[in-house]
C-alpha cells in the first residue's frame, strides 16, 4: 500500500503538468512557433491530435468545422496537431490545402507533446478552457462523438456565463 502511495505522489506533478496546454508549444506548417499560452483567448479551444493516415480523424475533421460553424456566435479556435512522421509532412501540408477547415494546424512529427500529454491513439479530441486546463477529452471517433462533444462545449459556455 505505501509504495502504490508513494508512486501515485510521484505522478501527481506529471498529471498536473499534462493536464496544462499553456506550457507548450508546437511549430506550425510554416514553422513558426505557437505558443498556447498566448493563444487561449477563445470562447473554447479545441484541439485534436490527428495523423493522415488516420481514417476516423479524417471523418472526425469535418464535425469539427460544423460545430464551428453552427457556433458562429462563439470563438471557437480548432487546433490540429499532426503526429506524422517527419517523412510525411508534405502529405500534412497537402491534406490543409485541400481542405478548407478553419483548423490551426500544428506539427508533434517526434510526438514529444503526445507523449506528455499521454497521447497514445488518435484522434484524441480536448476541449481546453481559457487558461490551458482540459476539460474535456476523447479518444477516438465514431459518428456521433460530435454531439458529445457538442454537448460539452455547451457546458463550458455555461459554467463561463456563471462565473463572469
Amino acid at each position: 500500500m505505501l509504495k502504490k502511495l508513494i508512486l501515485f505522489l510521484l505522478i501527481i506533478p506529471f498529471l498536473s503538468f499534462a493536464q496544462d496546454f499553456s506550457q507548450f508549444e508546437l511549430n506550425d506548417l510554416q514553422g513558426n512557433t505557437f505558443r498556447f499560452k498566448e493563444n487561449l483567448n477563445h470562447d473554447a479551444t479545441v484541439i485534436t491530435f490527428w495523423a493522415t493516415w488516420c481514417l476516423p480523424c479524417l471523418k472526425e475533421h469535418p464535425t469539427l468545422q460544423q460545430i464551428k460553424e453552427k457556433y458562429k456566435d462563439k470563438d471557437i479556435q480548432i487546433i490540429a496537431i499532426s503526429v506524422d512522421s517527419p517523412r510525411s509532412m508534405a502529405k500534412v501540408k497537402s491534406y490543409s490545402r485541400s481542405h478548407k477547415y478553419d483548423f490551426v494546424y500544428l506539427v508533434d512529427p517526434d510526438r514529444e507533446m503526445a507523449s506528455q500529454l499521454l497521447v497514445n491513439d488518435v484522434p484524441q479530441t480536448f476541449i481546453i478552457n481559457k487558461e490551458g486546463k482540459v476539460v474535456y477529452q476523447h479518444t477516438g471517433y465514431r459518428k456521433g462523438d460530435e454531439l458529445e462533444l457538442e454537448k460539452e462545449l455547451l457546458k463550458l459556455w455555461d459554467e463561463t456565463k456563471k462565473q463572469d
